[in-house]
This record gives C-alpha cells, sequence and structure tokens, in this order.
C-alpha cells in the first residue's frame, strides 16, 4: 500500500509540474486555445499518456517522429470528439529524442521526449573476495 501511495504522489506531482511547466506567460490571459494537451510516463514502464481536452469542432493529428523528422505512427482525433486519452508505448524505440506534434492544422503543440538506457553502476554488493 505504502509503495501504491508513494506512485501515485509521484505521478500527481509529475503532472503539476509538467503543467506548470507547460505555461506560457507570454500569451494573454483571455486568448482561448483550440486544445489542450497534457502528457505522462506510466510509473515503472516506457508508456507515455497523451491527453488533450478540444474547444473547437476540428479534426485533430497526432505524430510521432524521431530526430530526423521522420513520422513513426500518426493518428486523428475526430471533430466530435472533446476528449482523446492515448497511450503510446515508446518499448521499441531506439534512445534518441523523440516528438509528439499535435496539429489542428493552424495550432501545433510540440511535446519533446528523451529516451535514453541507464547504465546500472556498481555498488558494494556487486564486489567480492576470492581466496585462491
Amino acid at each position: 500500500m505504502k509503495t501504491f501511495v508513494k506512485s501515485f504522489a509521484i505521478a500527481v506531482l509529475s503532472v503539476m509540474s509538467f503543467v506548470a511547466s507547460a505555461t506560457n506567460t507570454n500569451e494573454p490571459a483571455n486568448t482561448k486555445k483550440p486544445f489542450a494537451v497534457g502528457m505522462y510516463q506510466t510509473i515503472n514502464t516506457m508508456k507515455m499518456n497523451v491527453l488533450i481536452e478540444k474547444s473547437t469542432n476540428k479534426n485533430l493529428y497526432i505524430s510521432l517522429k524521431n530526430e530526423k523528422g521522420i513520422v513513426l505512427h500518426k493518428e486523428r482525433v475526430g471533430k466530435t470528439n472533446e476528449k482523446y486519452h492515448g497511450k503510446f508505448d515508446l518499448s521499441e524505440l531506439e534512445d534518441g529524442k523523440y516528438s509528439f506534434e499535435i496539429t489542428d492544422g493552424e495550432s501545433k503543440i510540440v511535446k519533446t521526449v528523451n529516451i535514453g538506457t541507464k547504465t546500472p553502476e556498481p555498488s558494494s554488493q556487486d564486489r567480492f573476495i576470492s581466496l585462491n
């Protein structure tokens, strides 16, 4: 139960910090955007959750691109869908920088994701003594 509570708390803090960092203070407060995007990683997995809330009746297009701009995945969110929740399994992708591009043809939001492999660090448990 403690692990679940810690995991939930980490997820909530991650989403809160993401939303706080995504706020753009250069735009007027009365400007209504046609859609909003939120993203978070499912804890201890290589799955990325993409949440979109629309305020217009336009199609949205979601593209996953690699560093070279090659589209790896593309899908459409229909005009009548006000909300979208997609899960993207990134476990098969190589280490590198990827971007999620969400557009309605006029407005565009790009979110960058870095995928990397951690190399294990030696610990005292990895050491041993042998006698010959």
